[in-house]
């Protein structure tokens, strides 16, 4: 099985970070795999047998688990939290055994690992999710059994035209790419692959430009591909429960100020009218992938502060 240890691109990237949040060798997490419907679901997890929560962390389209640690997993866990960051199908080092992909799987592969990892070793359940990550986990939400809250990067709706006029990298013809992609999926074409940075504003996933470089070359983050039967139903995949009857749990929208990809108004789009207690929190100086310093420290504190605000 593959191992992060043989992927230098989050080395890379780890040494870009501020020094106090580069994960160093000694506290590398715990690398594990999950079979999941024949697929080897790779897991970057730091057990902590005492905690009463464990975060459960998924990645966007751009990313992959162990950046997901980078940023947050190894901080919150430093400070008593189980944590587990999970690379779903055709990212990080999951290695996929179907040949079908699709969003759907996405959203069943996180909702049964959750629920399988609290009905294993109890503990309240926290979602986190960056950029697609976020509204993945509101989706995945929907099917699990016991969720405590949900911090999201952002929550896209990604039915609704404006956002995804916005988040496309050729917004102007977003009116032609679903009808578009079940054309290709209809002709025999559902499995052809699509590089994500080749339809997406992959060119904005962070701020840094030497970070930025490092990303696009990466097979398991940026540089991933896709099927197209992926991305048409990702593009328009509905939600299993309408925002404005989701009172699951209480959710919290960390916003990057400097998001180049996925500003403010789209997440408030896409989740106008929620059920749930909702409140947003304003990362200084962040980007979408946040690397600054004081965005990093903000995601902590927020975070930290909102799961105590669960107990």
């Amino acid at each position: 099985m593959k191992s992060y240890q043989s992927n230098s691109t989050w080395k890379q990237l780890n040494q870009l970070l501020p020094k106090d949040f580069q994960i160093q060798e000694n506290n590398l997490p715990l690398e594990e795999f999950w079979d999941w419907k024949g697929n080897q679901i790779h897991l970057d997890r730091y057990p902590n047998p005492s905690s009463e929560f464990r975060v459960f962390l998924h990645h966007g389209v751009g990313t992959n688990g162990r950046q997901m640690n980078m940023i947050l997993g190894h901080k919150l866990a430093a400070l008593g939290y189980d944590v587990v960051a999970i690379d779903n199908l055709g990212y990080g080092m999951t290695y996929v055994n179907q040949k079908d992909v699709t969003y759907d799987d996405w959203v069943h592969c996180f909702a049964d690992f959750v629920n399988q990892e609290t009905k294993r070793d109890y503990k309240k359940p926290v979602l986190y999710g960056l950029s697609a990550g976020g509204m993945h986990c509101y989706n995945a939400a929907c099917y699990i059994e016991e969720v405590h809250g949900i911090i999201g990067m952002c929550f896209l709706k990604s039915d609704d035209k404006t956002v995804g006029k916005e988040t496309a990298k050729f917004g102007s013809l977003n009116w032609v790419s679903v009808p578009l992609t079940n054309v290709f999926r209809k002709i025999g074409f559902k499995r052809f692959p699509i590089p994500m940075k080749a339809i997406s504003k992959m060119n904005t996933l962070v701020n840094n430009k030497k970070a930025l470089k490092i990303f696009l070359k990466d097979k398991s983050s940026a540089g991933a591909n896709v099927q197209i039967q992926f991305l048409c139903d990702y593009l328009q995949y509905p939600i299993p429960v309408p925002v404005s009857e989701f009172d699951k749990c209480p959710i919290l929208l960390t916003q990057p100020e400097k998001d180049r990809w996925t500003p403010l108004h789209l997440s408030e789009i896409s989740l106008k009218g929620i059920k749930a207690p909702f409140t947003v929190k304003i990362l200084d100086e962040g980007g979408h992938y946040p690397m600054e310093e004081t965005a990093l420290k903000q995601l902590l504190q927020y975070s930290v502060e909102f799961i105590q605000s669960l107990k």
